[in-house]
């Protein structure tokens, strides 16, 4: 299907920003202050490494729930990524957690040391015999020096546990993917976790759904379709979840009937023509790259190559977005969860399909002058009772990743509007056009935008990695405007002064009581901050 747009009006913000009218008696611009961190039971700071929140948009009451971050330089605690979190916010302004869950079992199951040699791809000792409790001796030299196996392996050592979704007061959904993406010839968890969170603080597993996957290969003894499920929403009594799937290439939608949590049973999946494999080799017109950090091309023979996989979808109504990697926006009619059927799809990410985009220019830099497109589709967000859906790309090399706006009012027509962009999404190195021009600015994460939330009908607040948390104006959704922004060192709220925490890796962004936003960071620390100046914000 070609790409079809309007010619939206595209605003590339400045560091220069026109003046803001206010209301009489409020002459001052929004900004943010900050009034608390996350804090442990005995009060120090709490540096784990959070991630993706819930339930969105708003706090759960006096909780929140969060993953646990796999990728902080300097993992905070053991086990760090294979875990979730549940916050307690009786205290707004000092969030307590009040428990931590493993995806393996602390004392009978100790994982591997993390430069323990049996992560290696080359140990000689694949496949290892699947066993909890395992109670190995990861000192013991003949193990160290691979002349014994270990004697079993548990699954929950190689599954990250970073993403949650929550039904407020009762259930909630944590994922099962493969925490360490080299080491496939050891089998991890590929599925969800549902717990019974009537009693918050005491999270009690209910069951279990792992998806298909295909055994190990008889020669590699690699496992192929088996890294597990990414992003998933709840509604009503169904979980839309993306996840790799046997016989699939790249992760699709799996839709599950939770209505008995005890009992959670798959009844539909969608995925994009051409992953399906064999029965679709002959239609797929792209060859699947293993990252989306890289531009979009064409090949020889017409196809492209692209990362192609069902990221993160929404649902509101009957209509579900999906953002589906750099195969775009997909909008499905799910009137029947059993059979969703195709509505739209906008693949902006097709080379020469977006021309007014304000990367173009950077991107075609990127990937060395030729024709190109760079983002990836991560995040798809309704605005709360509005047409306007939220768009952000998740992209790690230069030009980084934006914010898309669309009227989808017509599911079968999608409209983009507008575009929020900052400066340093832009600002690439001129000798390497992938990096950001300013390193030291940002030694965690470049500056990409992620997730997303609406403060409220006229501001929106997007985590933006490197850049901390930013907030836009969007009344006039095809000119929107940054309108003030947060930025932080992590190094401030650490006893040490580690040159990698110098920025910030902010992650997610949910609303919590008494008008507080809650921020969390991918390397260490959950934050509160509070919108000042912006309840009676006029344009």
């Amino acid at each position: 299907m070609r790409p079809v747009f309007t010619r939206a009006t595209i605003l590339i913000l400045v560091a220069a920003l026109p003046p803001i009218a206010c209301t009489a008696g409020n002459n001052a611009a929004p900004t943010f202050e900050r009034v608390g961190h996350a804090v442990l039971a005995d009060g120090s700071p709490d540096l784990a490494a959070y991630s993706k929140l819930a339930p969105w948009p708003y706090t759960d009451d006096d909780y929140l729930y969060s993953g646990c971050y796999p990728h902080a330089p300097l993992p905070t605690e053991p086990g760090a990524g294979r875990c979730f979190m549940i916050v307690n916010l009786s205290v707004p302004e000092r969030p307590v957690r009040s428990a931590t869950i493993h995806a393996f079992d602390e004392t009978l199951s100790p994982p591997p040391p993390a430069d323990h040699p049996v992560w290696r791809r080359d140990y000689p000792w694949p496949n290892l015999p699947v066993g909890v409790p395992c109670q190995v001796d990861w000192l013991d030299p003949e193990i160290v020096n691979a002349t014994r196996p270990p004697t079993c392996w548990d699954p929950g050592w190689n599954t990250q546990t970073h993403y949650v979704a929550a039904v407020p007061g009762r259930l909630l959904a944590v994922n099962m993917e493969r925490f360490r993406y080299g080491s496939t010839r050891q089998p991890n968890r590929h599925g969800v976790r549902f717990y019974d969170i009537s009693t918050p603080a005491r999270p009690e597993l209910l069951s279990e759904w792992d998806a298909p996957v295909s055994p190990p290969d008889a020669e590699t003894g690699v496992y192929q379709d088996a890294r597990g499920v990414h992003h998933f929403n709840f509604h009503g009594d169904y979980l839309y979840v993306g996840t790799e799937y046997e016989g699939y290439i790249g992760k699709i939608l799996v839709i599950l009937d939770v209505s008995d949590p005890h009992a959670p049973r798959e009844v539909g999946k969608w995925w994009l023509p051409g992953q399906k494999t064999p029965e679709e080799d002959s239609v797929r017109d792209w060859v699947q790259q293993p990252l989306f950090s890289r531009p979009v091309r064409e090949l020889e023979g017409g196809k492209f190559s692209r990362h192609v996989g069902m990221h993160y979808v929404t649902v509101n109504g009957t209509t579900a977005y999906l953002a589906y990697h750099q195969a775009g926006l997909v909008l499905l009619d799910v009137a029947d969860p059993t059979a969703p059927k195709l509505f739209s799809r906008i693949n902006y990410l097709q080379p020469g399909a977006e021309p007014l985009s304000p990367n173009v220019e950077q991107c075609r830099r990127a990937a060395q002058g030729q024709s190109a497109a760079c983002g990836n589709t991560h995040t798809a967000r309704l605005v709360p009772g509005t047409r306007l859906l939220m768009v952000e790309d998740e992209y790690f090399t230069c030009p980084f990743g934006h914010v898309r706006i669309f009227d989808v009012e017509n599911p079968q027509a999608p409209r983009l509007l507008g575009q929020l962009v900052l400066p340093e999404t832009l600002a690439c190195d001129p000798a390497i056009p992938m990096q950001p021009a300013d390193k030291e600015r940002f030694p965690l994460r470049g500056p990409s935008a992620h997730l997303g939330n609406a403060w409220n009908e006229r501001i929106y607040l997007t985590a933006w990695y490197g850049l901390g948390l930013q907030a836009f104006d969007y009344s006039d959704p095809s000119a929107p405007r940054h309108i003030a922004g947060y930025t932080y060192k992590i190094s401030d709220d650490l006893p040490t002064q580690d040159p990698r925490y110098g920025g910030s890796d902010t992650y997610d962004v949910i609303m919590g009581p008494e008008g507080l936003i809650y921020v969390s960071d991918g390397t260490a620390g959950l934050r509160v901050l509070r919108l000042n100046n912006a309840k009676h914000y006029r344009r």
